[in-house]
């Protein structure tokens, strides 16, 4: 089977089943529900990468935004530190799902249901006003206790507008990338990956998936994990990670994937087939497709 028949299969593979997309629908409805009696929220907005399109099968979490009204998250007319109101949410979904481990990641709180499959991630924010092209502006945690503005509709648009430019390639390309992190277990993360790939332009010129991908894989080991500024300036500095020591780990895992994923890309354009294959199931961990 020729390299370009594999990634055919593999991106095939990858998409979310009809079976997935119920499931997805299942944990977001139940936990959206729940959500919505326990707070004054104005809404519970899907986000992330099922929302943008380039969610993976079994292995993209569930990202729901959890719009509270002002009186949730201010005590005495002050705006309560975020790790405050991330603690309200928590103890509230805990409250609801007593069988279920309630985490907490960051700026999210996660829901880990017992089917080990799609977590939910819940991100709580406060609505700002209009921003961008007039497209909502809310601000969530930051992480460390402070709050952070974002706008996930226009982000989206963002990423979506490019994926347009590239053809439709862009959101395949985010899709292997995103089954590259889970099979070599690289702390990166998916919104970070996506807005380089819209900001680079790599997936708009015309080549295959395989070269697309290399090329993904050589300008993120270049970048060596450091943050990216929001190109609409709404978030300030997107991170590719949240700690020194992931970074290096990133840094190391795309410095070789990166090699593997040229040398397959040479190998192919010379005829040497099976050592392209050799090199590409080295970039996926031995999870490249066999035939």
């Amino acid at each position: 089977m020729a390299v370009s028949d594999r990634f055919k299969t593999l991106l095939d593979r990858i998409e979310p089943s009809p079976t997935t997309q119920q499931l997805v629908e299942s944990h977001r409805s139940s936990v959206a529900s729940h959500l919505k009696n326990a707070f004054e929220a104005n809404q519970v907005k899907l986000i992330g990468s099922h929302a943008r399109g380039t969610a993976v099968g079994n292995v993209s979490d569930i990202d729901l935004l959890l719009v509270l009204s002002r009186s949730d998250v201010t005590r005495g007319g002050v705006r309560s530190s975020s790790q405050s109101v991330l603690g309200s949410v928590r103890r509230e979904l805990q409250a609801r799902f007593r069988n279920t481990d309630i985490g907490r990641d960051g700026q999210a709180v996660v829901v880990d249901f017992g089917d080990g499959r799609h977590p939910v991630d819940v991100v709580p924010g406060v609505y700002l006003g209009p921003g961008y092209n007039n497209y909502p502006v809310y601000e969530i945690p930051d992480g460390g206790g402070a709050w952070m503005q974002t706008s996930p509709e226009v982000h989206n648009r963002h990423i979506a507008d490019a994926d347009q430019r590239s053809g439709s390639k862009l959101k395949g390309v985010a899709r292997l990338l995103k089954f590259w992190r889970k099979t070599r277990s690289a702390p990166v993360s998916s919104f970070h990956m996506e807005l380089v790939l819209a900001e680079s332009g790599i997936c708009t010129v015309p080549k295959s998936y395989a070269t697309a991908l290399a090329d993904a894989l050589s300008l993120l080991a270049q970048r060596q994990g450091r943050a990216l500024q929001d190109p609409l300036g709404i978030s300030g500095w997107v991170q590719a990670t949240n700690t020194d020591s992931k970074r290096q780990q990133l840094a190391a895992s795309l410095r070789a994937s990166a090699e593997h994923a040229q040398a397959a890309v040479y190998n192919d354009g010379w005829g040497s087939y099976s050592e392209a294959y050799r090199q590409w199931d080295l970039v996926f961990n031995g999870q490249f497709p066999k035939q």
